[in-house]
């Protein structure tokens, strides 16, 4: 079952990156709690991509022609998504473990300093990394409100999961037996403005990935989550006026997580701050409006 799983989310993949990135190279990377899956595309530059919770490293797909012009772009699947190894976020410290995966993920990829590009979950753990290590990151744009701004940090459908008792019941109810309608369904009313505009092969691989890593996504919901969103220990709190890599936040106008006033209210106390927002766009702006998320990335990186 385990191995039918993941062949299907590898030809699912396949057909996201065929329809994106043809030239996209697959790898292997490890790291101290096993392997993790790599997708590289372009020359350059290094550009490293962090995705969010529940995510994978082929949501990155669309963007990836156009980053290639110019970077050598590396997306990383987070322990426990897309096509590495299951992990289990059970009694996990988030932000010490944000900080170890990115930091042998880029050891074991020799690169000692890099610009790197998170969405939410994965916001959240490259503002953890480059607080530990800012000598390593030379630029951070965060796309989509990232965990750790305020609570609650995420709409009402993701806090009943934080539910003491019934929260895990809804959990399982939630990634349940996925389809590419409910999962449209999902991003629509969760994710995105535009649900038409997520392609079926990108649908497909979500649901194939969700159908893999199930138990794995369940663990890191409820270490993230509580009955008032996302748990107060996440919080950077005050750790967002230490930041001192240039930083830009871009953030979609519609954002079901925060609203973009959440982040200029820390862009304003910090010089290296500061939020783009993006018009009609929610927490994943880049398939409501990629042509302006495109742009900004690369007039903020070549500032």
């Amino acid at each position: 079952m385990e191995r039918d799983r993941d062949r299907q989310l590898e030809d699912a993949q396949a057909a996201v990156l065929a329809r994106y990135a043809p030239d996209a190279r697959v790898r292997r990377v490890r790291w101290s709690k096993g392997e993790t899956q790599l997708l590289e595309v372009g020359h350059g530059s290094p550009l490293f991509l962090v995705h969010g919770g529940l995510d994978n490293a082929f949501g990155w797909a669309p963007l990836f022609s156009t980053l290639a012009r110019t970077h050598r772009v590396l997306a990383v699947d987070l322990p426990g998504h897309g096509l590495a190894d299951p992990f289990d976020y059970t009694g996990v410290d988030l932000l010490d473990h944000a900080q170890t995966f990115l930091r042998e993920v880029l050891d074991a990829l020799e690169l000692p300093v890099v610009d790197i590009v998170g969405h939410s979950m994965g916001g959240l753990f490259s503002a953890a990394f480059a607080l530990d290590s800012p000598q390593r990151v030379s630029h951070m744009v965060l796309v989509g409100a990232p965990a750790g701004v305020k609570r609650p940090n995420a709409p009402l459908q993701l806090r009943l999961i934080g539910l003491p008792l019934v929260g895990q019941r809804l959990g399982r109810l939630l990634l349940s037996n996925p389809t590419r309608d409910s999962d449209r369904k999902f991003w629509g009313e969760v994710l995105v403005v535009h649900p038409e505009n997520l392609s079926d092969e990108h649908l497909d691989a979500d649901v194939a990935s969700q159908r893999r890593n199930s138990e794995s996504h369940l663990s890191l919901l409820h270490c993230v989550l509580d009955a008032g969103g996302v748990r107060r220990r996440l919080m950077l709190g005050e750790r967002w006026q230490m930041l001192k890599v240039p930083t830009v936040f871009l953030w979609g106008e519609r954002d079901a997580f925060l609203p973009a006033t959440a982040g200029e209210a820390i862009a304003a106390r910090n010089q290296f701050l500061h939020v783009v927002r993006i018009p009609d766009a929610g927490h994943v702006p880049w398939i409501d409006n990629p042509e302006r998320v495109l742009g900004e990335i690369d007039r903020f990186l070549t500032a």
